[in-house]
């Protein structure tokens, strides 16, 4: 037998939604994805923050759209944004959503993905794709990871009259 040959049969191959934001490239695995659909403009909410670009409706349902570039941005380090051109709705019970600027499919290796350097938070790791380093992002982790540093609800102004 082709000893070449086991080696592929053994290989873990995964479909892939590419994502550009912000300037940066992102990937979900495909079925973590509902649909694609055209920019709508997120209606903004009070004191959200900087990743929760705001709600939208998708299909019917309200999502919370992030921006996964800016989960990535250190503070003070803010990078140049394109317009986002498509809302990348997420399974799950969170209705979460991702602005991007552009998607694509692919096929990912999974030998080929590699832990994140530094561990990111959302991300599951990285992974190489025509030359650029893809974060691949872990769904269960963008509502806290775009959350973090803030307090869930602000506190109300006590009348002390």
């Amino acid at each position: 037998m082709d000893e070449h040959a086991d080696s592929h049969a053994n290989t873990t191959t995964r479909s892939v939604l590419l994502l550009r934001a912000g300037g940066r490239a992102f990937a979900i695995y495909a079925e973590e994805c509902e649909c694609v659909t055209p920019w709508a403009e997120p209606a903004p909410l009070p004191h959200a923050p900087a990743p929760v670009l705001g709600v939208a409706p998708v299909r019917g349902r309200m999502r919370t759209v992030l921006d996964p570039s800016k989960l990535f941005e250190a503070s003070g380090q803010a990078r140049e944004h394109n317009a986002h051109a498509f809302i990348v709705s997420l399974t799950g019970d969170e209705q979460l959503a991702l602005a991007c600027e552009s998607s694509t499919t692919s096929t990912l290796v999974a030998e080929h993905l590699s832990p994140s350097d530094p561990p990111a938070f959302p991300a599951l790791g990285t992974f190489q794709h025509d030359g650029e380093t893809v974060h691949l992002l872990d769904p269960a982790r963008l509502f806290d990871a775009a959350m973090s540093g803030t307090e869930r609800r602000r506190q109300r102004a006590v009348n002390s009259e």
